[in-house]
């Protein structure tokens, strides 16, 4: 999944209590969290790749947590969000707990973030010519969308992942209300609304095709 040389190798323990103590409940925010793990860092002395005006290394870190957590929403999210804020390089975050791993990362520039499922198969690719580079092939790398294809173009990629993911979501919903409406004129309305999206759906994938 990593596949990463020895160089990058960091395997530094870092305690919570260096999170917990700079900012407000950081116990309370911290507690599912059994141990943090600074295991790689990306840098030009690391890994031989240049480094940027906005990206002088890349850091990978494992977070072993105490309880399972099934859904996004579960995982220690708030604590990811302050080791974000206080750590100025961007992050890849790996969980893991007992045999299950997922992993996680932000894209700074627009404060979204990306999960992996529990135990899902990612192959990172890191060989790029600079570090933003890197970073964006590793956003690239969970979308879920045809999107994930693209090549040499994140921004076009990006913007196509969240419009494919923004058009599926509003057809499955006026799909919903199609097959649950009783009355045939609302049942013709929301057809009318639900083609012109799928239209839409399927030029862009043709587009990227």
């Amino acid at each position: 999944m990593l596949n990463l040389p020895s160089s990058t190798q960091a395997n530094r323990f870092l305690a919570k209590k260096s999170f917990e103590t700079k900012i407000v409940n950081g116990k309370r925010i911290f507690e599912n969290i059994e141990k943090i793990t600074l295991k790689y860092k990306l840098s030009p002395s690391t890994i031989n790749i240049e480094k940027t005006k906005n990206i002088a290394e890349i850091l990978i870190f494992e977070i072993v947590l105490k309880e399972k957590q099934e859904k996004e929403k579960a995982l220690p999210i708030i604590a990811i969000k302050n080791i974000n804020e206080l750590v100025k390089a961007p992050i890849l975050f790996k969980f893991i707990y007992e045999d299950r791993f997922c992993f996680s990362i932000l894209y700074k520039e627009q404060n979204q973030y990306f999960f992996s499922s529990w135990n899902e198969e990612i192959e990172f690719e890191f060989s790029q010519s600079n570090l933003q580079k890197v970073y964006e092939n590793i956003i690239q790398t969970f979308f879920k969308t045809a999107a994930k294809n693209i090549k040499n173009d994140f921004q076009k990629a990006y913007k196509l992942e969240n419009k494919i993911e923004s058009l599926q979501k509003d057809i499955k919903a006026l799909e919903n209300k199609i097959s649950k409406e009783k009355q045939f004129k609302k049942k013709l309305e929301y057809s009318q609304k639900l083609k012109p999206k799928e239209n839409e759906l399927e030029n862009i994938l043709k587009e990227i095709k």
